[in-house]
């Protein structure tokens, strides 16, 4: 939950501004909607956790804390924790090569934002829809406590179909922490110039929350070190496999020969490591595959 607050985010108000879809903040529940967990992929919550994870330094660079940029916070103490329990594993003396054989990469890692060339419109390769089903912006309009009318889907025998649209009216509450916030208990300093009570995409241009315009809707579709466009594969090894690098390198600063298990993006083209220093012959790739329609229906 911490690293929700180190992202300036609110969970109290996910519920309301439909910024992430949880059973146990779902008003009724008993009847939260089968398999709409897997929406949140690409609702605000995912959205702005992915994005600075991965790519928080070329997309957020005033979301300084304790004098890092958001992406290297994170991804050091993602890898500090696992690295904690590996020393444990090793220490004990009776874990190491059996049963403990390997190590996997991080599960499922997603984009999110990463990639969309049109904040505004819903990516041609985004297959699922289910429910509430809003374009990027509309999330982060509803995010910050906008009323949207936003398109409903279902998912049927031949895949997602337009339901309907639905109000979501958040009523001015925003998932965005508020300004009188005081976060100083978790012992992290942030930046004066990561304003809280404010988006963060706001704050880096993308769009005007005085008017509510889009002003860089391809803000995310375009590398600002370099200015190569990104697709989905540029992504994966760009931004994606620098941290696998760095997290493959502690797993064998203390398992020199531990077995890798490499999982890039679900059902997306993997890595181009052959030949390169990243091909390890202790590698094992490991994707993962869903057949949508019998994982959403449930039914073969």
């Amino acid at each position: 939950m911490w690293t929700l607050y180190a992202c300036g985010l609110d969970p109290e108000y996910f519920a309301v501004t439909e910024a992430a879809l949880v059973q146990n903040t779902y008003p009724d529940p008993a009847s939260y909607p089968k398999m709409i967990w897997a929406t949140n992929y690409t609702r605000l919550v995912c959205q702005v956790m992915f994005t600075l994870f991965f790519g928080g330094k070329d997309f957020a660079p005033k979301a300084i804390i304790d004098g890092k940029n958001i992406q290297d916070y994170l991804q050091d103490h993602y890898i500090a924790a696992c690295g904690h329990l590996a020393k444990r594993i090793h220490d004990a003396g009776d874990l190491e090569y059996d049963p403990v054989v390997g190590w996997e990469s991080m599960n499922e890692p997603n984009r999110g934002l990463i990639s969309y060339q049109d904040i505004t419109l819903i990516p041609k390769e985004q297959q699922l829809k289910k429910g509430t089903t809003p374009t990027a912006w509309q999330a982060i309009l509803t995010g910050s406590g906008k009323a949207c009318e936003i398109e409903t889907w279902d998912f049927g025998g031949m895949g997602p179909y337009k339901s309907g649209s639905v109000l979501i009216d958040p009523e001015g509450k925003s998932a965005w922490l508020s300004s009188s916030y005081d976060d100083t208990k978790y012992g992290w300093k942030r930046d004066p110039e990561w304003r809280l009570g404010e988006c963060l995409w706001a704050q880096h241009g993308v769009w005007d929350p005085t008017t509510d315009t889009v002003l860089k809707k391809d803000y995310f579709g375009k590398d600002p070190k370099n200015g190569a466009t990104i697709d989905y594969e540029y992504y994966t090894n760009n931004y994606w496999l620098p941290h696998y690098r760095k997290y493959s390198k502690m797993v064998k600063s203390i398992f020199p020969d531990s077995l890798m298990f490499f999982q890039p993006p679900v059902l997306e083209i993997p890595p181009s490591i052959k030949g390169t220093e990243d091909d390890d012959p202790n590698m094992i790739f490991s994707p993962h595959f869903y057949d949508g329609i019998t994982l959403l229906t449930k039914k073969w």
